[in-house]
Formats: structure tokens, C-alpha cells, sequence
């Protein structure tokens, strides 16, 4: 009781000192985390003001890019005969300040009777040999085919690298056509969803294209729409390139322009060939992350931008852990102090604790003895346990073996009575005799020679030659065949064509499985069928014999492999069995380093396995 108060005193002394620390510790973490939150805030505040500067200088450049080709949609609309060489002086003076567009386009409205007029103009204007071309879906350029109306591509700036467009025809082609019909049909400008590529070469995506119809106007200027419209100005519009000279080189954030709808729109990165990925993925784990919707004439987009990886060890590691470290210096220096005045108090402690030794032996030695006897006693209860068993076990076998016993000797002394008694009875009658008392003589030799092969089997491993599963089964089933027939059952093998030889004991083996085959046989009503079988799988060889006879209950299987057990241990059981034949199998699978597997199911059969392991079966078999 002394040391036990002691012990429980000299804890409690520490829990100042634990205190301490904890609290420490606790403050320690709070100021990491309150030092983190509070950079992290002016980060988002930061982020939260760049993302609104940069996404107001986005939209604001886009509209600037709309409002210049709205200009030169003005200019070619105020002189109907405007050469390439003044389309190509006034874009000059717009494309510099506005680098997102890739291209501009003038397409003037052409019908069937005009095209090679405007053939010869275009000829007459330095293109030699021009015809009016379009794409093939492979986009091959081949001579456009007749239609009503064309829209050719008249001027082109920058024409380096572009003049091939002119004469091309977007009248009919899938993705410039429903743009125009779109601007035709609002009057206003038309906006094209992101595309991976457009007619000239090195866009980078994502492109939009723009716009512009010009409608008819009467002498008087009155708008005229019986004959469609006059042309359109086309700008193709880089927005990756508008997001450069928006935000700069080295911003500390990341913008791209995503398209779709709300809930999950795809962003498209940027480069020569189509590429998308989704929101979720695109922000991963940035820190902060921020989406902006905007408009381009009509049609809807949005500007996501996320946050850069931060670099400033300042912030985010050294001011935080250098305020915990602080911290937790001054926390050891108070539990330093703490904990030196506990070991004093301690040191007088143990003076007393070190005079009640003598009485904590003599404790432990009256401890143990206690626990000798308390051994003891389970050591006597265990042995009278084991005393009990056996008794109730030499009681079962020679309650089973006076019946298996007495069933074919009463058999031998009847029959053999009746020859005693009735010397002169027919040749046919005495051999039915004869051949019971030989059956029951059989009997008694079986049950003697399985008790023998069982006690044989806990002492002696038996042999290891190489035995063929095949010439098992095949010689069990022949042997087991005619009993099968009398009592109008189908006993079938199926084997795999390649077994493995297993080393171990043939005799017993087959022994195992005509004992296998006997108990279906036995359990199986007139009509049904008995399966032995072999096969290969991933845990080594199978043999198995199945049947669909009376099966047994659930809870069965874990008793019948006993010695002398049977599930069904009424005197007026309907099948007769000493309980030896699964007690035999059993054994023989330990033998065979094998693992033996019941499966049973009551009225629908029972499927018994002897799985053994690959390293037993080590030798290839050749069917």
C-alpha cells in the first residue's frame, strides 16, 4: 500500500511539469498556425486584388479587340471599293495595339453571276491565276463547286503567311458558316465557342473567332436585307495572347479562359493542338483560386485564376516556427525548473520507499507461492479434464466397436449354425452362407486394418514414392463401380488430362478415396450420381469426390472427421458406419501435408476435397 501511495504521489508530482508542456506545446502550434493564417490572409487579400485588376484588364483589352474590328468593319463599310492595299494600310494601324488578334479578314457576299468578276479583280489586283477555293472535310483546298452565294476571302492582314486564304470560300464550311448565319440573323457581332485551330497557321488555342456583318443599304441608307449582306469582317482572336498582354510577364497568378456550361466548364490550355481540362483539375491545389465570368458580344465565357506555389520561406516557415521555437525554449527553460524541484522532493521519497524493501520481498515471495498452488490446481483440473476424456472416449469405442463387432459375428455364428444344423441343405443355400460369413469376416478385417492404418499413421509417415492421382482414382472408382450399379447410381471420373505426380503413399491414397467413394455411394438415393474428379489450381492439386445424396445438416461437418463419430448417432439410424472412413481421410491429408474440405448442404449433396500443395506435387505427370 506504501509503495502503491508512493507511486501514485510521485506521478502526480510530474503532472506540473506534463502541464507545462502540454500547454507549451498547445501555444506552440497556435502561434504557428495564427502566424500561417495571418500571412495566408494578406496573401488572399493580394491574390483577391490581383485576380480584379488583371480580370478587368482582360475584359477590357477583349472589348478593345471587338471595338477595332468593329472599325474596320466601319472602314470597308464607308468605301465600296476599297483595294487590298488600303485593307492592309488600315489594319496596320490596329493589329500593333491589339496583338491578340491572329488575323483579320474581309469576306464580301458573292453570288453564282458575279464570281468571276470578282476572280478577275482579285487577279487584276496581283493574284494571278486566283480562282475561288474550299476546304474538303480532310482540309484539302480544291475549286469551290457552284452555289448561289460565296463568301470568299477578299483581304487578309498580316497577308505573309496568310496569302494563300484569298479566294478560299467559308460560305458553306461547318464552322465559320452557323458564325455568319448568327451575325446575319442578330445584325450585330457573333462570337464562335473556343476552337483548337482556324484557317491560319500557328494560332494557339483557345480562338475565337468575331464577326462582324455588313448589311445592304439602299441610295437613301436605308438598310436592305432581300439580297443578304454585303460581307463580314472576321478577326480571329487569340485570347491566350489577350492574357499575356493583360497580365504581364512574372504575375503571380495564372489565368485561363474556361467555356461551358456554369456548373463545369472546361478550361482550355493553351498551345498549338486542342487541349482541355477540367476546372477541378486546373485549379488542383492551388491556394487560392477565383472564376470570373465575361461576355464577348453576346456569347459567354469565364476567366479562372489561380494563385502561384508561393517561394517566401519568410512567411510561410521561418516567421511561424521561429515564434514556436521561441516559445518552446522559454516552456523547457519553466519545466526545467519545475522538474528540479520534483527530484528533490523524490530524493527524500525514496529514503522511506528504500525501508519497506524487505517487506515488498516478503510480499513477493508470498505472491508467489500463491500462484505455485493456483498452477497446481489448474494443472489438476487439466489432468483430471484429460482423465475424463479419455474415459468417455474408451467408452464411445467400446460402445461402437461391441456393435460393429457383434453385427458380422452374429452373422458368422448364424450362418455358420445353419450349417452345422442343416448339413443337407442345397449348394446354392450353403454358399449364400458361406458368402455372408466371408462378408462380415471382410468387415471385421476392414475395421481391424483401418484402426491399424489410423495408429500407424500418428507414428510413421509411410512412404514418399511418386504416385499418380489418375491411377488412383481410376483404380478406386473400377473397385467401387459394381457397388455403385447395384444400388442403380452413375459413379463417373472426370480427371485433368496434365496432373502433377504426388509423392506419398498409393495404397492409402486409394484407400482415402474408395472409403470417399463408399460414404456417397452409401448416401446417395437410387438415381443419383457420384463424381470423382482431379484437378490442377493456384494452390496445388484437388481431388475431390461429390455426390447429390441426403447431405448433411449445418454443424455436421466439424464432427464426422472424429474418431468413431457420425452425425447421426441414433439407434435407429438408417445408414451403419463404425465413423472411421472420414477419420481415415483426414489422417491420410495430414500425411500428405493436405488440407481436407466438407461441404454439404442437407437433400442437395455433399462435395468432399483433399487439396495438396504445390511443393508436394513436384513432378510433371504426362496424361
Amino acid at each position: 500500500m506504501l509503495a502503491s501511495s508512493s507511486t501514485k504521489t510521485g506521478r502526480a508530482d510530474f503532472l506540473p511539469v506534463i502541464a507545462v508542456l502540454a500547454a507549451g506545446v498547445a501555444l506552440s502550434l497556435f502561434v504557428v498556425f495564427a502566424v500561417r493564417g495571418y500571412y495566408l490572409n494578406l496573401d488572399r487579400q493580394q491574390f483577391q486584388r490581383s485576380a480584379s485588376y488583371y480580370s478587368t484588364t482582360f475584359k477590357n483589352s477583349v472589348e478593345r479587340h471587338v471595338a477595332s474590328l468593329a472599325a474596320i468593319h466601319a472602314f470597308v463599310s464607308a468605301s465600296h471599293d476599297v483595294t487590298r492595299w488600303e485593307f492592309s494600310a488600315f489594319a496596320h494601324q490596329i493589329l500593333p495595339q491589339n496583338s491578340g488578334f491572329k488575323a483579320v479578314i474581309w469576306l464580301p457576299h458573292t453570288d453564282q453571276a458575279a464570281r468571276k468578276g470578282f476572280e478577275a479583280r482579285m487577279q487584276n489586283d496581283g493574284l494571278y491565276g486566283l480562282k475561288l477555293r474550299e476546304l474538303t472535310p480532310a482540309g484539302d483546298l480544291v475549286t469551290a463547286d457552284a452555289r448561289p452565294a460565296y463568301l470568299p476571302v477578299s483581304y487578309v492582314e498580316p497577308f505573309e503567311g496568310n496569302g494563300s486564304l484569298i479566294g478560299v470560300d467559308l460560305a458553306s464550311n461547318p464552322i465559320y458558316a452557323p458564325l455568319f448565319e448568327t451575325a446575319l440573323r442578330t445584325g450585330k457581332a457573333a462570337v464562335s465557342p473556343p476552337l483548337a485551330r482556324a484557317l491560319v497557321e500557328g494560332a494557339r488555342q483557345p480562338i475565337v473567332l468575331v464577326a462582324f456583318p455588313l448589311n445592304r443599304r439602299s441610295g437613301n441608307g436605308v438598310k436592305v436585307d432581300n439580297d443578304g449582306p454585303e460581307g463580314y469582317a472576321l478577326g480571329i482572336l487569340q485570347l491566350d495572347r489577350v492574357i499575356q498582354d493583360a497580365i504581364g510577364p512574372g504575375a503571380p497568378i495564372q489565368v485561363a479562359v474556361a467555356y461551358g456550361p456554369g456548373a463545369a466548364p472546361k478550361v482550355y490550355l493553351p498551345g498549338a493542338r486542342e487541349q482541355t481540362a477540367p476546372l477541378t483539375s486546373w485549379f488542383g491545389d492551388a491556394t487560392f483560386h477565383q472564376t470570373v465570368p465575361f461576355t464577348v458580344a453576346g456569347r459567354h465565357f469565364f476567366l479562372v485564376l489561380r494563385s502561384q506555389p508561393h517561394d517566401d520561406a519568410l512567411t510561410r516557415l521561418y516567421a511561424p516556427f521561429g515564434a514556436a521555437l521561441l516559445i518552446l525554449a522559454l516552456t523547457a527553460l519553466l519545466a526545467q525548473s519545475i522538474l528540479a524541484t520534483i527530484l528533490r522532493k523524490r530524493f527524500v521519497e525514496r529514503a522511506v520507499i528504500a525501508r519497506t524493501t524487505e517487506l515488498r520481498d516478503l510480499n513477493g515471495v508470498l505472491r508467489a507461492e500463491v500462484e505455485q498452488r493456483r498452477q497446481a490446481e489448474a494443472d489438476l483440473r487439466v489432468a483430471k479434464n484429460k482423465a475424463e476424456s479419455a474415459n468417455r472416449a474408451k467408452s464411445a469405442f467400446l460402445s461402437t466397436m461391441s456393435h460393429e463387432l457383434r453385427t458380422p459375428l452374429n452373422a458368422i455364428i448364424g450362418f455358420s449354425s445353419m450349417l452345422i444344423e442343416g448339413p443337407r441343405q442345397s449348394e446354392a443355400r450353403s454358399t449364400d452362407y458361406l458368402q455372408e460369413i466371408n462378408g462380415s469376416g471382410t468387415r471385421l478385417l476392414e475395421l481391424i486394418n483401418d484402426i491399424l492404418d489410423i495408429t500407424q499413421m500418428d507414428t510413421d509417415d509411410g512412404p514418399h514414392d511418386p504416385v499418380s492421382v489418375r491411377d488412383v482414382i481410376d483404380a478406386a472408382a473400377e473397385k467401387m463401380q459394381p457397388l455403385a450399379q447395384d444400388k442403380g447410381l452413375t459413379l463417373k471420373t472426370a480427371i485433368t488430362e496434365t496432373l502433377p505426380l504426388l509423392p506419398g503413399d498409393g495404397r492409402r491414397l486409394q484407400k482415402a478415396v474408395q472409403k470417399l467413394l463408399s460414404n456417397a455411394i452409401k448416401f446417395t438415393e437410387h438415381g443419383g450420381w457420384v463424381l470423382a474428379s482431379a484437378r490442377n489450381c493456384a494452390d496445388g492439386l484437388v481431388l475431390e469426390v461429390s455426390d447429390n445424396g441426403v447431405g448433411m445438416p449445418p454443424g455436421a461437418q466439424d464432427k464426422i472427421v472424429d474418431l468413431f463419430t457420425q452425425y447421426d448417432t441414433s439407434l435407429a439410424r438408417k445408414h451403419e458406419g463404425a465413423g472411421l472412413g472420414l477419420t481415415f481421410v483426414s489422417r491420410v491429408a495430414n500425411q500428405h501435408g493436405g488440407k481436407l474440405h466438407i461441404s454439404s448442404r442437407l437433400g442437395q449433396g455433399t462435395v468432399i476435397s483433399l487439396t495438396f500443395p504445390l511443393a508436394r506435387a513436384a513432378i510433371r505427370e504426362v496424361a
